[in-house]
């Protein structure tokens, strides 16, 4: 409005200027339960898409967000040190996440049948860009039998995973991308070396057999 005002010159004055803005909201608090963590999981591999489970894996045990995870290609992996490279990022700031060994196994075998011309490790079939996982999510999500449960939760389980393991306020946000300049300099070299030990505890917790049906 406010560049229809000043340079098109179309209204005389912004209609919303008077509006209050809107509080920003306390954010979400959905975490689930080690039953219901199970649940979806084998969801997710009961799932049509067979990229779903190793995206949901890598999600949980990183912290990595839907489009860092989405927009990954296969140079920015290291398997054999165990690293990816997160360079699609939030705040416009690379980083790199620990990958554990469940997520690993995943990978490789990925990296086995991918097709060369296509750089992304979650690429679509049918298409060059990257895989949507919206539909197979929600069926997955619903098939575990959870309500209200959003892919970007999986970001806030990693991090009431890590906080109670013993995170600290800086290791949970180097390892989840949330830096000021200060921290960026002060902790750059926390990254993958120190997100490894929750990255695996996690996975060990979240990846235990179990003989439930759903």
């Amino acid at each position: 409005f406010n560049y229809a005002v000043k340079k098109l010159r179309w209204i005389v004055e912004n209609p919303c200027r008077t509006l209050s803005r809107l509080k920003e909201g306390t954010g979400r608090d959905r975490i689930l339960n080690d039953d219901e963590i199970v649940c979806l999981l084998a969801a997710c591999k009961q799932s049509k898409s067979p990229l779903l489970y190793p995206i949901v894996l890598f999600a949980l045990t990183t912290g990595a967000r839907r489009g860092e995870i989405l927009n990954l290609e296969w140079k920015h992996i290291d398997l054999e040190k165990g690293i990816a490279f997160l360079t699609e990022t939030k705040n416009g700031r690379p980083r790199s996440v620990a990958l554990c060994d469940p997520v690993i196994v995943e990978l490789r075998a990925l990296y086995d049948i991918r097709i060369p011309s296509k750089p992304l490790v979650f690429a679509s079939k049918t298409a060059f860009g990257r895989i949507d996982i919206k539909k197979s999510w929600m069926q997955a999500v619903a098939r575990a039998g959870l309500t209200d449960y959003h892919f970007h939760d999986l970001r806030h389980q990693f991090a009431t995973f890590a906080a109670g393991q013993g995170a600290s306020n800086v290791e949970l946000a180097t390892a989840m991308g949330h830096r000021t300049l200060s921290m960026l300099l002060r902790y750059s070299n926390l990254d993958a070396k120190n997100s490894k030990k929750f990255s695996d505890h996690i996975a060990n917790h979240i990846t235990k057999p179990n003989t439930a049906e759903h």
